[in-house]
């Protein structure tokens, strides 16, 4: 399937930032305003509207007999991220919320940097792929501001240790059916100066950027969990 990449400053790029602002501002002004029960169905609205933008995508592949198990499961990280953010948004599970902080924020903020859309460029990928990447973004950052969920010292290295064994089967999966999911085997198409070389030598860029994408987060997000006395245990909490 070939890919589209969506040239710098254009103005379907302008419109990816602007459905995060819009995003943004529901998530962190408007919602943390309603009254506790409303605030839980409207985030039982967004889960499922997510759920919703996905299923119209694979339904679309189906209709056009462009779905592939090479490139339509949601193995790649933002797909994952975004399943995490389903379910954090109807279970309030601080585990996955974790997780989809530290790959959700990164990884969506670089997709809309530099977005491939590795679907094609019909709008109906281009509408859920912002969408999708901007509630990655917004959904952990929400839970930490409106919901004072916080981040605890060990997060950085549970994080980073069940990311490389999700590496590890993604990869193997990868190599069994011919697939590049999370760009392990082949390196995205983009401009990006953390992606250099061919394999393996790009994972090597990849190795750093994880690095330095989760330190910052835990350096960031640790700092204002502190500050603002966040609670950073990992049970479930409902309200």
């Amino acid at each position: 399937m070939e890919h589209h990449l969506v040239p710098f400053a254009s103005l379907e790029w302008i419109s990816g930032w602007f459905t995060l602002a819009s995003i943004g501002i529901f998530a962190l002004v408007f919602l943390p305003k309603l009254e506790v029960r409303t605030q839980r169905n409207v985030e039982r609205v967004w889960a499922f509207a997510l759920l919703v933008s996905t299923a119209i995508e694979h339904l679309y592949m189906f209709s056009a007999g462009t779905w592939s198990t090479e490139w339509s499961l949601p193995l790649q990280m933002c797909s994952l991220s975004g399943l995490l953010a389903v379910y954090t948004l109807l279970t309030h599970n601080k585990t996955t919320y974790i997780f989809l902080l530290f790959w959700g924020v990164s990884g969506g903020l670089h997709s809309l940097l530099t977005p491939e859309m590795t679907l094609g460029s019909h709008a109906i990928y281009s509408i859920t792929y912002y969408f999708w990447h901007a509630s990655i973004i917004m959904v952990p950052i929400y839970f930490f501001k409106a919901r004072r969920f916080g981040l605890s010292k060990r997060s950085f290295f549970k994080v980073w240790g069940w990311t490389h064994a999700v590496w590890i089967v993604v990869g193997l999966f990868d190599w069994g059916v011919g697939a590049n999911y999370m760009y392990i085997l082949e390196p995205p198409k983009v401009d990006n100066p953390f992606v250099m070389g061919g394999f393996p030598y790009h994972l090597i860029g990849f190795e750093f950027a994880g690095i330095l994408h989760f330190g910052l987060t835990a350096l960031i997000f640790g700092s204002l969990s502190r500050r603002f006395n966040h609670n950073a245990s990992s049970e479930k909490v409902l309200t």
